[in-house]
């Protein structure tokens, strides 16, 4: 698992965003003072006089695209790093223009779409398939009693565009409702609509949209969208379970978590996949999340391709599901790390529908090398019947009796010597070291042997230090990461400080590892250009509990190095 110093998975981390101004086509009833100049003028569509608010409200009137400027976003003008603004897109590389978006003339003025101005997304060949866009709102949604749904116009060139619709929380990303829905029409304007609930009311200010969320261009693809709207839902068919999955009750300490309120999840890159072939949404069941896999013929999660979860010491696989209309379904993990990929799939047996049902699957079924898993997949088994739908909650891997320390050695580093600089390792011949540990460290110390590779074992974590070399710091400068792998039972915090004392005040700074993960050997690896000091002096190392007065934790560590790629 590879530490990242931010909220696990999300797809929008990548997002870029630039401003935009609306325009409201209303006539001034009395003359107004002649404005100042604008010094970076918006072209004004003729008939539009007046510039209103930057952000569009939903709720007082339709987004039909009609009193604007021209294109807002200039062909080079976003990079994925650049966050500022009300608009911006996401999916493509940093610098260049993967996704640009226009007013533009009505291409198709017919059926049920006349209007003069439409928005187009014009996409580069090859971009991601989940690359997209979106736009904040200058007020949360508010829906109108009746009109609990979004109705948006798409320009269908051919049926099977899988247009994704989003609504977020525009401070607070993880906090979202979302669908997809298929175009069905060809050449022609049609009409997706979007169901949301009485009570998603007051949560969202910010929409986003993916034009075809399961297709990369092999050319330049544009798409048409306008008059985003609210309107009466759509009736479906689906049956929905009314309580919540029943709460697990396996202790945190023995779990890896993917996707539960029970526990907290390890990072997730991917959940859905672009490549998922069913629809995917986010629902509220009696005040627990849930995932509702609507249309499901596979879908997929991936954890991390560059960090795989290791799932040796784990013995179950555990998730619930309730169903109206599925009468099989299976779950299948897989190890992209080699070639072929190495994969297993292994079926629920008979499928209960209409109730809660918790599935426990021995994880010595799966003939698959569990070391290294990136994904993980729930299967209709039913070949040629995506219609049905399937809620999906409470997915962790779990230990039944779960050890207090690790009967394997931590992974062997792959990194060539020539590019390290060894602190503690048996893979390498180590810098001289002196005081490990130090006398100040708030910790017990034990050098121990792991399936015969020697490890540290710190008891009653609070904080422990090494010492390199006061009189010869270590000069870091051409490092580009800190590398070591941790193994605990029951810590939850964890991070790593690097120190300059040759300086006054001490020059130093502490990085997290993110979501610890128990029961198995993590590989963290940091950039050091995340620690904000000076590099070229470093004398101490420190490893800390994070969780504030608790120092019962114990944590091994082995393999601690830096070293440049």
């Amino acid at each position: 698992m590879k530490a990242t110093i931010s909220n696990s998975s999300k797809i929008l981390t990548m997002m870029a965003l630039s401003s935009l101004l609306f325009i409201n086509c209303t006539k001034e009833t009395q003359p107004e003072p002649e404005p100042e100049p604008d010094p970076d003028p918006v072209s004004v569509v003729e008939g539009c006089d007046t510039f209103t608010e930057q952000d569009p409200s939903l709720n007082t009137a339709a987004i039909d695209f009609e009193c604007t400027g021209n294109a807002f976003l200039e062909e080079d003008a976003l990079s994925a790093d650049n966050l500022d603004g009300n608009w911006g897109r996401f999916g493509g590389p940093d610098g260049q223009a993967y996704l640009k978006l226009n007013y533009i003339d009505n291409p198709n003025a017919s059926g049920i779409n006349t209007s003069t101005k439409v928005l187009s997304i014009t996409e580069n060949a090859g971009i991601e398939p989940w690359a997209g866009f979106f736009f904040n709102l200058n007020e949360k949604v508010n829906f109108p009693s009746g009109q609990e749904a979004i109705a948006i116009d798409v320009h269908s060139a051919a049926p099977g565009q899988d247009v994704l619709f989003k609504m977020e929380d525009s401070t607070n990303s993880d906090v979202f409702k979302e669908s997809r829905v298929v175009t069905t029409a060809e050449g022609a304007w049609e009409t997706l609509t979007y169901n949301f609930t009485a009570e998603d009311s007051g949560k969202y200010d910010r929409i986003v949209i993916i034009a075809n969320i399961v297709k990369t261009n092999d050319a330049e693809a544009v798409y048409y969208m306008d008059n985003i709207r609210f309107t009466t839902p759509e009736e479906t068919s689906d049956a929905a379970p009314i309580e919540a999955a029943p709460t697990p009750t396996v202790d945190a300490a023995n779990v890896i978590a993917i996707y539960s309120d029970a526990y907290t999840p390890i990072t997730v890159t991917e959940l859905p996949t672009s490549w998922s072939g069913s629809g995917f949404e986010a629902v509220q069941i009696d005040g627990n999340n849930t995932i509702k896999y609507a249309n499901l013929d596979f879908t997929g999660i991936v954890t991390d391709y560059e960090n795989p979860t290791d799932l040796t010491s784990m013995d179950y696989v555990h998730f619930d599901y309730w169903t109206a209309d599925a009468t099989e379904l299976g779950i299948k993990i897989v190890n992209t790390t080699v070639d072929p990929a190495d994969e297993d799939l292994e079926s629920v047996g008979a499928v209960t529908q209409g109730e809660w049902v918790s599935v426990d699957i021995p994880l010595n079924n799966f003939d698959v090398d569990r070391s290294a898993i990136t994904q993980i997949l729930i299967d209709n088994l039913v070949a040629d019947n995506a219609s049905v739908t399937v809620y999906i909650d409470n997915l962790y891997f779990y230990a039944s009796d779960a050890p207090s320390e690790p009967s394997s050695a931590a992974p062997t580093p792959s990194v060539d010597e020539a590019n390290v600089i060894a602190i503690y390792s048996d893979a390498y011949t180590p810098i001289t070291v002196t005081e490990l540990p130090t006398s100040w460290s708030g910790s017990g110390f034990e050098a121990v042997q792991i399936d015969g590779n020697n490890t540290i074992k710190y008891a009653n974590l609070d904080f422990t230090g090494i010492v390199t070399d006061y009189g010869n710091p270590t000069d870091l400068s051409t490092m580009d990461y800190v590398h070591f792998d941790y193994w605990t039972a029951d810590a939850t915090g964890l991070g790593i400080k690097i120190v300059n004392t040759t300086v006054d005040p001490a020059d130093e700074d502490l990085e997290s590892v993110g979501t610890v993960t128990q029961g198995a050997w993590v590989s963290v690896d940091i950039a050091l250009d995340d620690f904000d000091m000076d590099r070229s002096a470093v004398t101490q190392i420190l490893f800390d509990n994070l969780v504030a007065d608790d120092a019962s934790v114990t944590v091994y560590i082995d393999n601690l190095y830096f070293y440049k790629q």
